[in-house]
């Protein structure tokens, strides 16, 4: 069976099959090309950004590794190139979840100058073994190959760079949506403007040409009136002016539908910024997210950084430390020698003195003798001269005496004079030596002094770096702070735990010990075996017994406290998980009621607009019956004025002038009724229009109430959203504690069923013990039995040898003891 690596395609890849492929012999990566097509079971892609012969995988020596081989857009594993440009890289190590990347992504335009996007190949390997092992990295492959990998600092934490790296994909995923969705957005935005202006020029379109259609009907109406051959050019006057104030009223409707329509759509805008502000506003809350994840992982940086800072400074201070003994011993050092030099010079300076002293003694001496000298030259010299001749012819012997106590006295006073002389020179080859060694001195206490400056300045160096280190570490102290109040609960949590682990893992060591012990006093039972059965002793399983009877309690205390420690912990993520239950409930209402609120909020508006439409037909219409009203008034005022002004030459008109009067009563009568119900409608449509206002004041206090619920609403969600995601954080924490306590308890749980199934193999092993001890008492009475009747059987023949030794010697015995009388009449022969 051979090696099989797994490529599984990511969201972010161009897409592709999977591919299971099996590395018995070297496996290429390229671009299909007409003789190697893609299939599940080799590494060929239908991917134009990567080369023919793009990079090499293979298995060999328990070992996954990957080349690129001199690809033009390169081979990342885990992000992470390969190589630089043509350069050959030598092979690297892959493991099971490496997140392995072929080419990358390239840009280009088409013919119609469109920009299309080429993606690259983009997959997590998973790896397996020829004996179906994964070949999952383990902690030291993943330093050496990801060195921004630290270990963690919390204590029991553990963190995959598979997970790092999972991780990294999914935040590229995400700001891939995010991009994509702002493009949509801008792009939706874009088209609600163009949308909106293109409503806006359509409705004063429609506007301008009823407008101009209004226009033209009158003008009709108009050429209508002036082709008619009318008998009155009153008549004709009257329509004119009824032609122009019912155009006069059509404008005044349609501008008041068009500032309906425009208020129409300045609500429509209105509600459109606010949800764009809102999506802005969502936005942003996303941005201050991520900003306080970065500022967190920041945090994390610092305090990693910091507790290295630290440790730079205690090695500093202990550097320091040391620097100050070596110091302070070199100063005594120095010190001692300075001083046993500055004894030794005044010793020597004492000597120096008494030499002077001497020398200058012999120095007088000295020069006392040379007067001496010349004093007796000068004498002598006399003599030779000629008193010699006078002294010899007075006293011959006087001056034979004198002579011979001169020449005495000059022999005596010249021998010592030839000593001084040398103990000058002594004394002045002992000065030199001492001047010498003053030299000497001074020049080591020179070097001393030397050597001693060398050491303080690097002293000083050393107390600057100190004093540097102390400015950062203070400073990092105060960025930190938070961070170890946070550290000190961990450390809380996680105490508990530890002290658990620290009794059993004693509780283990002691069992461990006792079982140790019992495993000597077992291979000093099997050496015993062996030596004489009088000296086995039945007190070691007996030992072994008590032993295992006495731990046993301490086995049931620690899985009492194991069980209970679980429990524990059981009830913890039971809380956790019943606050986050909650917490979602009461997000969930409150969702709910936002929902709710929210759809009360448009039917709000929704017959607000309706009240505010119908409020402006209303008033359209009760303006255009005043104006009706105005004209039939105005109608009725000429009407009485021609009568007023005709009234006197009625009678001597024609007769045909009555009947149009009549038409004009009946018309008149009829214009009443029709204002009186005017009247009636206008009345009743301005209270219709008072109700429609207060109605309206009510929808715009029960808006303005809607908004600033669904603002406490959005604050709430916010922070339900937080609480949830601080839950969440301490439910994760929360159930790593857990985990690892449940491994620690595993663990534990493992020891104790080891350590029972030890003590049951002991207690059987014991009981064979026993047994084979029991069955070798039996044995050894057995063979004491049987030795003691051998060893009577064996004395049988000796007793048959001595008794016929004694019937050999028994007639020399009779001799000696003359007893063959006294037997005589034993034997029958001798009787007869």
């Amino acid at each position: 069976m051979s090696a099989v690596a797994i490529l599984t395609c990511t969201p972010n890849s161009h897409p592709f099959l999977a591919r299971h492929i099996t590395l018995h012999e070297p496996v290429k990566v390229g671009r299909s090309v007409a003789r190697a097509r893609p299939s599940p079971s080799n590494g060929t892609f239908d991917c134009k950004v990567l080369s023919r012969n793009h990079a090499i995988l293979w298995y060999k020596n328990g070992k996954f590794d990957l080349q690129d081989t001199k690809s033009s857009n390169g081979t990342f594993v885990n992000n992470k190139r390969l190589t630089m440009g043509s350069d050959e890289n030598p092979s690297r190590e892959i493991f099971s979840g490496d997140i392995i990347q072929f080419g990358v992504e390239v840009m280009e335009n088409n013919r119609r100058g469109e920009k299309i996007t080429h993606g690259c190949i983009i997959a997590t390997v998973t790896l397996f073994h020829p004996d179906g092992r994964e070949a999952k990295p383990t902690y030291s492959n993943t330093i050496l190959n990801n060195p921004s990998i630290t270990a963690p600092s919390a204590p029991g934490i553990t963190i995959e760079s598979q997970e790092f790296y999972q991780l990294a994909q999914y935040l590229q995923e995400a700001l891939l949506r995010e991009q994509m969705l702002e493009r949509k957005l801008s792009t939706l935005q874009t088209l609600v403007q163009h949308t909106q202006k293109a409503s806006e020029n359509g409705w004063q379109a429609l506007i301008d040409e009823d407008r101009l259609l209004s226009r033209l009907e009158v003008l009709e109406s108009q050429l209508v009136i002036y082709s008619k051959n009318h008998g009155e050019d009153t008549l004709r006057q009257e329509l004119v002016a009824l032609q122009d104030d019912k155009h006069h009223y059509e404008i005044t409707a349609k501008e008041s539908l068009r500032r309906v329509l425009q208020e129409k759509l300045e609500a429509v805008r209105k509600i459109t910024d606010l949800e764009q502000s809102l999506g802005n506003a969502e936005n942003n809350c996303c941005y201050l997210k991520e900003i306080t994840e970065r500022t967190q992982n920041d945090l994390k940086q610092l305090a990693a950084d910091h507790q290295e800072q630290r440790k730079e400074v205690e090695q500093l201070q202990k550097k320091l430390e040391e620097a100050k003994k070596k110091h302070q011993e070199e100063l005594e050092k120095v010190e001692n020698e300075k001083q046993e030099l500055i004894d030794k010079l005044e010793e020597v300076t004492k000597q120096e003195k008494i030499l002077c002293a001497k020398v200058e003694s012999l120095q007088a001496d000295n020069d006392i003798t040379n007067e001496q000298l010349a004093v007796m030259k000068t004498k002598w010299e006399n003599i030779k001269e000629g008193e010699v001749d006078k002294i010899i012819s007075n006293d011959d012997d006087s001056t034979n005496i004198i002579d011979k106590n001169k020449l005495g006295e000059q022999n005596v006073e010249i021998i010592p004079i030839s000593k001084m002389d040398q103990e000058s020179e002594d004394l002045q080859e002992k000065l030199q030596d001492t001047q010498q060694l003053i030299i000497n001195y001074k020049a080591k206490i020179e070097e001393l002094e030397s050597k001693v400056k060398s050491s303080q300045q690097e002293v000083d160096k050393i107390q600057s770096d100190l004093d540097q280190a102390n400015r950062d570490c203070n400073k990092y102290l105060l960025e930190i702070a938070a961070l170890e109040m946070q550290l000190k609960e961990a450390h809380r949590q996680t105490e508990c735990s530890s002290d658990l682990n620290t009794h059993l893992e004693a509780e283990i060591e002691e069992l461990e010990s006792e079982w140790t012990l019992q495993q000597s006093e077992k291979i000093d039972h099997d050496d015993e075996k062996y030596e004489p059965v009088d000296s086995l002793t039945l007190t070691s399983p007996y030992q072994i017994s008590n032993h295992l009877d006495s731990e046993k309690p301490h086995l049931i205390d620690v899985e009492k406290l194991k069980a209970l420690e679980q429990k524990r912990m059981i009830e913890a993520t039971r809380d956790v998980k019943q606050q986050i239950l909650d917490l979602r409930d009461q997000l969930d209402v409150e969702k709910s009621k936002h929902k709710e609120t929210f759809d009360e909020l448009i039917e709000k508006k929704r017959l607000l607009q309706e009240a505010l439409q119908s409020a402006k037909q209303s008033r359209n219409e009760a303006e255009q019956l005043k104006n009706k009203v105005k004209t039939l008034q105005d109608e009725i005022d000429t009407d009485k004025n021609t009568r007023q002004r005709d009234s006197p030459h009625v009678k001597s008109s024609h007769e045909s002038t009555h009947r149009p009067t009549a038409k004009n009563k009946s018309e008149l009568n009829s214009l009443k009724e029709e204002c009186t119900n005017l009247r009636k409608r206008i009345h009743a449509i301005e209270t219709e229009m008072k109700l429609s206002r207060k109605e309206n004041l009510q929808l715009s206090s029960d808006y303005n109430k809607l908004q600033d619920s669904h603002r406490e609403l959005e604050a709430l969600k916010v922070k339900l959203e937080h609480k949830a995601i601080l839950w969440k954080s301490n439910m994760t924490d929360a159930q790593k504690e857990a985990e690892q306590a449940k491994q620690e308890t595993g663990q534990t749980k493992d020891l104790v069923s080891d350590l029972t199934v030890k003590c049951d193999k002991y207690t059987d092993e014991v009981r064979s013990l026993r047994e084979e001890l029991s069955s070798m008492l039996e044995d050894y009475q057995y063979l004491r039995d049987k030795s003691k009747l051998l060893s009577f059987i064996s004395s049988i023949p000796l007793l048959i040898l001595l008794f016929a030794i004694l019937i050999a010697f028994y007639p020399t015995l009779e001799e000696i003891t003359a007893t063959s009388s006294e037997l005589n009449w034993l034997d029958p022969d001798t009787a007869a």
